[in-house]
């Protein structure tokens, strides 16, 4: 049922309905993208000391997120423990940096000046700030004059459904965990990024409010004018499938790429119901399988 690809491919961002069934690609398939991509990790090594010596988490790793023209890309991250998953974000934002080796965004080799925020766990809004002034946030640091910054606040806030929130104080009781995560996922839009990074971003919410961030990632994601990427790391199988159009799931010791997963739902908007299907389930069985693979490893 699942064709192991060997050769380079085109796949499709969204299949033919007769084409249901998950594809298996290799890690260095070649897609029809854009010449530079939007994240290019070429050879990292990072390692940390320890009692016994030094722990080698990347060995000469090589990762590339590449950009698809004029789509949106939803890629997740999942991974046994301990593989690296989240370190990578920490690459990719410029918060962490390697031992050796490239890591190039958009083609430019990523310097101290670099860095692109990240949406964690835990909830990462200003609770003495409103929504609104959150939001802004990062524009008035950048000296934007008042109204623009208002109005791209604003267009950010209705984007993941928080407009009428805009007065509130970010804290909670105020407003929902759900509710303060799609604040720092707004404010981290705000200054025109293309790109989203979650580490975990769902996993401390309850199902209801996880629906809820759910539903405004798909908002941003189908959003022509944003044309994001946005990069997930979870341990929520589910929830990647249900999100992605690209699973890579990640073996450890060192950290290596085991699989990569297209998600291929056809062109309609992705709805719960879409949780209901058969091919839905197949992805998670399939995914289930690929992690039991790398977790006996």
């Amino acid at each position: 049922m699942f064709e192991n690809l060997s050769q380079p491919q085109q796949p499709q961002q969204a299949p033919k309905p007769q084409q249901p069934a998950p594809q298996m690609e290799q890690p260095t398939i070649q897609v029809n993208v854009s010449e530079v991509p939007v994240f290019d990790l070429s050879n990292i090594n990072l390692s940390f000391p320890t009692a016994n010596g030094r722990f080698t988490l990347f060995d000469n790793f090589n990762l590339r997120i590449d950009d698809i023209p004029n789509e949106g890309q939803f890629v997740s991250i999942l991974g046994a423990s301990g593989s690296g998953k989240s370190q990578i974000l920490k690459l990719l934002s410029g918060l962490s940096k390697p031992d050796s080796g490239s890591i190039k965004f958009y083609g430019k080799e990523i310097d101290s000046n670099h860095h692109i925020p990240m949406v964690f766990q835990q909830y990462s809004a200003f609770p003495w700030m409103t929504v609104l002034d959150n939001v802004m946030l990062p524009l008035k640091l950048k000296k934007v004059p008042e109204k623009e910054a208002k109005d791209r606040a604003l267009e950010m806030l209705k984007l993941v459904g928080l407009e009428d929130q805009k007065d509130k104080w970010a804290q909670y009781p105020a407003l929902s965990g759900g509710q303060l995560q799609r604040v720092s996922i707004a404010r981290n839009l705000v200054d025109k990024s293309q790109v989203l990074l979650l580490d975990e971003a769902t996993s401390a919410l309850d199902i209801f409010s996880k629906r809820d961030m759910q539903k405004a990632l798909l908002d941003i994601y189908y959003n022509s004018e944003l044309d994001p990427t946005i990069i997930n790391v979870t341990h929520d199988i589910s929830e990647a499938v249900y999100l992605s159009n690209r699973i890579i799931i990640l073996a450890a010791n060192p950290c290596r790429i085991h699989k990569m997963v297209s998600v291929n739902f056809g062109p309609e908007r992705r709805t719960e119901r879409l949780r209901e299907t058969q091919q839905f389930a197949e992805y998670v069985r399939v995914v289930e399988g690929l992690m039991d693979e790398v977790n006996k490893k």
